[in-house]
């Protein structure tokens, strides 16, 4: 008799079926894995908030009127770092200013009250008003005023951007670093910024004059109505257009002087390029030819 029959048969039923195998090994290790990089993204996530602790910003504002004595005052502002922004008012009479102090601490609550800190100082002699903030590490004022619109403005910056429109006195920026623009102006514009664009445009004073000392950056001027203008730039370009009116003169030592200017508009103006080239074209909307000269390098 043959019993390999009923061996396999035996052997058989010994043996479970594939698809009746327990659970594949590779699934607890695949949960220990994710588990293990979950662990590692935590930690990670930790070491990350602990090493930006202590670079939360906070903001405090401080809002205040002060009674400009006359139409006319002058507003001193001495800022160290922040953008200031200065809008003439017609008819009013005070100086509205906001502050938006800011600060770095190790939280946002301590961020706050760091930045509610920050000095403003304000003092007034007559029509004169003075707005100062002294900057240390970490720490900043971001201003806007509204002033009457006859006043006059002085603003010194140590860093960042300085916008004035709509006033008739005299405007004087010193800015460390930033750009400066100054539009709608009816009295003398005088801007030195060492690294910094200057845009200056619908200036419109028969007697004062624009004057700008610029070291590292471009220069635009736009429809100018003055007695005289001297602008000088270190290194940038610089670009004329819209209508002038005056005497004046453009120096740029490295780069370019572009004037969009009508043509009776460019006899009372010296355009100089020491290093670079003077092109001369047609105003925007002109559909003549235009015509470029370029400035001779000097020695």
């Amino acid at each position: 008799m043959d019993f390999r029959g009923e061996e396999d048969t035996r052997r058989d039923e010994a043996t479970p079926p594939r698809d009746r195998e327990q659970p594949s090994r590779t699934s607890p290790l695949l949960l220990l894995l994710a588990a293990l990089i979950l662990a590692l993204l935590a930690v990670a996530a930790v070491l990350l908030w602990r090493s930006l602790d202590d670079n939360i910003s906070g903001t405090s504002v401080a809002k205040d009127s002060i009674d400009s004595a006359g139409p006319e005052p002058h507003v001193r502002l001495t800022n160290a770092t922040g953008q200031v922004r200065v809008e003439g008012v017609e008819e009013s009479k005070s100086v509205e200013y906001e502050a938006t102090r800011y600060a770095m601490g190790s939280d946002s609550a301590a961020a706050k009250q760091q930045a509610s800190e920050v000095l403003v100082d304000i003092s007034r002699e007559d029509s004169r008003i003075t707005i100062e903030t002294d900057g240390v590490r970490d720490t900043g004022a971001d201003y806007d005023l509204r002033i009457p619109a006859s006043g006059s403005v002085e603003v010194e910056s140590e860093a960042g951007d300085v916008e004035i429109s709509g006033l008739t006195g005299n405007v004087k920026v010193a800015a460390e670093a930033g750009d400066v623009t100054v539009r709608d102006a009816g009295g003398g514009v005088n801007v030195r910024v060492p690294q910094g664009d200057v845009t200056v445009a619908n200036v419109n004073t028969d007697t004062g004059g624009v004057e700008l000392e610029v070291g590292s950056g471009d220069v635009f001027l736009e429809d100018l109505i003055l007695g005289i203008l001297e602008a000088n730039v270190e290194a940038g370009s610089g670009t004329l257009s819209g209508r002038f009116s005056g005497d004046g003169r453009v120096s740029v030592e490295t780069g370019d002087i572009v004037a969009r200017l009508p043509a009776e508009d460019t006899r009372d103006r010296t355009l100089q390029a020491r290093v670079g080239d003077v092109l001369r074209e047609p105003p925007t909307g002109d559909s003549k030819g235009q015509d470029s000269e370029k400035q001779e390098q000097g020695p």
